[in-house]
């Protein structure tokens, strides 16, 4: 089943600002039907009235995707709605800049449950359905953390990101034979809210390690998933795109 843009829904998690929200509005101006999930109701509302612009029937709603319980019922319920998932971002994270050997248990949990277990469990709740309808197009945003252990985050988030890596390919292994495609992106540094706290010198020392010269935009970002999900990447699952200037090249 390959379906057009304006028949298609896309659930994209984290989508209140940055990365979610770029992703988010690059596929609703593109046709695509998205469902924006947060924690963040406040620039949810702000960001709806951007979607509902481009596609009318998206929607907003509050989730923390750390709870899986409610991460399930969310799925259930936008099938109930909608009929179909076709399209899955698993993009909300957390970054704390916890240094080593002051990550305590609970913050470990934290960061693990959010970036990586949501990851697994929303992807199995939409595949149930993915598989029944034979397609489905699920893009996780890693990090060039993930391969180089970073720079300047906790080892956390270095280590979850890592893990969403190989777990895009488990998926990918597993979705083939029901055409679902599942690929990642690893995005080195980006203009965005979760980058702000990096100040000018280290961003200058970041721009000498990036052969063009300059830091990434979300926008950057958002055109790679639009990519991977609009018929064009059709052949393309388990691949791990760099997002990063070349920063990292692999």
């Amino acid at each position: 089943m390959k379906l057009k843009n304006d028949k298609k829904t896309a659930l994209v998690t984290g989508a209140a600002q940055g990365l979610g929200k770029a992703i988010a509005l690059a596929l609703a101006s593109s046709g695509i039907t998205v469902v924006a999930a947060d924690i963040n109701m406040p620039a949810l509302k702000d960001l709806e009235k951007q979607l509902t612009g481009y596609t009318p029937g998206s929607m907003v709603f509050g989730l923390d995707v750390s709870k899986i319980q409610e991460v399930k019922k969310s799925v259930e319920s936008l099938i109930s709605r909608y009929g179909h998932v076709d399209i899955l971002v698993n993009n909300a994270g957390i970054c704390p800049r916890t240094e080593f050997d002051k990550i305590e248990e609970e913050e470990w949990d934290r960061v693990l449950a959010v970036n990586l277990k949501s990851v697994f469990f929303l992807s199995q709740s939409v595949m149930h359905y993915m598989k029944q309808n034979r397609y489905g197009r699920i893009v996780n945003i890693s990090s060039a953390a993930g391969k180089t252990g970073g720079l300047q985050v906790g080892a956390h988030y270095a280590a979850s990101k890592a893990a969403i890596i190989c777990l895009t390919k488990t998926i990918a292994r597993q979705g083939a034979k029901y055409g679902i495609l599942c690929n990642a992106i690893c995005p080195g540094v980006i203009n965005t809210e979760m980058t702000t706290a990096i100040s000018g010198p280290m961003s200058s020392n970041y721009l000498d390690k990036i052969p063009l010269g300059r830091v990434g935009s979300a926008e950057d970002v958002a055109g790679a998933v639009n990519f991977l999900v609009s018929g064009t990447g059709d052949y393309i699952t388990g691949e791990i795109l760099d997002i990063n200037g070349g920063f990292v090249m692999d």
